[in-house]
């Protein structure tokens, strides 16, 4: 299905490499080339679609992605799945060349850029019931009130619409913005701490939700269900054991480039799956696949 990808302008990878490159080249020792490959690989928004049909079918749907970054998820799910499909973006810290470079893109794929608003994500300037899918990949850590963010994603739901957001787990024992090995938080202030004892800039890890993690997605569902009714479909334990068991295939350049040996050995040694299950009994997966259904009011 080769022929379903988008086009990436090279100005686009440009904007991207000077952009979150330069920034996580600091926060993660990435190489900046391979930071913005990762950002803008068509691929990962191809693998990202196939997770999302887990959980509702894509085809001719109404989609909204929130935070659609340099918008190769958007672009490639519109041409593959014949979606009517819409992104919210703002230029924020590490991202300044997002919303621009989105619309490149869109606009060198045939598509609308007027699709990619420029918008925060706990105010989505969309109406009640406006879609049937909410997406947010890698954008809860980022907003300053994550719960605002999931009630605004369900307001914008239809009745038996799906939320969907890839998030961190900061029960987990990895962090995956600085790259490092972490034991798992409770306290706001254990992750600046911990990077800046690693060497690390703190700066951006002051910035980070670092609640976040399968008990707070619970008790956040719940919380926003009182204005919008809706319940918990999955928080991606059952994501985390299945992809253990396989051949582990890896979604960014730089997971595969620093992690791929130690994976491997889990792997080797998780006979029976019995490591993966210790990690979901201790609520350690990552990442987490927070996945919503709004109900009928």
């Amino acid at each position: 299905m080769d022929n379903e990808l988008i086009v990436v302008p090279d100005s686009v990878v440009e904007l991207a490499e000077n952009s979150v490159g330069v920034y996580f080249e600091g926060v993660a020792k990435q190489n900046r080339a391979a930071t913005a490959r990762d950002h803008t690989d068509p691929g990962r928004a191809v693998k990202a679609g196939q997770l999302l049909e887990k959980f509702t079918a894509l085809d001719g749907k109404k989609l909204l992605e929130i935070g659609s970054g340099y918008g190769t998820n958007l672009a490639t799910w519109i041409k593959r799945y014949h979606l009517d499909g819409f992104g919210t973006e703002r230029d924020a810290e590490g991202f300044g060349s997002s919303f621009k470079a989105s619309r490149e893109l869109f606009a060198a794929n045939g598509l609308d850029p007027e699709r990619i608003v420029r918008a925060t994500s706990d105010t989505l300037p969309f109406a009640d019931g406006s879609f049937d899918i909410v997406y947010a990949g890698n954008v809860l850590e980022h907003t300053e009130d994550p719960i605002k963010v999931l009630s605004e994603g369900l307001r914008v739901l239809r009745p038996g619409g799906i939320f969907h957001a890839e998030i961190p787990n900061f029960l987990s024992y990895f962090e995956g913005h600085y790259f490092v090995p972490q034991p798992p938080l409770i306290w706001h202030w254990v992750l600046p701490a911990w990077v800046r004892l690693l060497g690390r800039d703190p700066a951006f890890a002051y910035t980070l939700r670092t609640e976040i993690n399968p008990i707070w997605c619970r008790r956040a569902v719940k919380q926003v269900s009182k204005q919008y009714p809706a319940k918990l479909i999955s928080v991606g334990a059952e994501i985390f054991l299945d992809r253990l068991k396989q051949p582990f295939e890896f979604h960014m350049e730089r997971t595969a480039s620093q992690l791929g040996k130690l994976i491997r050995l889990m792997q080797y040694l998780n006979f029976g799956n019995w490591l993966g299950r210790l990690i979901v009994l201790f609520q350690g997966h990552y990442p987490l696949y927070l996945t919503v259904q709004r109900e009928p009011a």
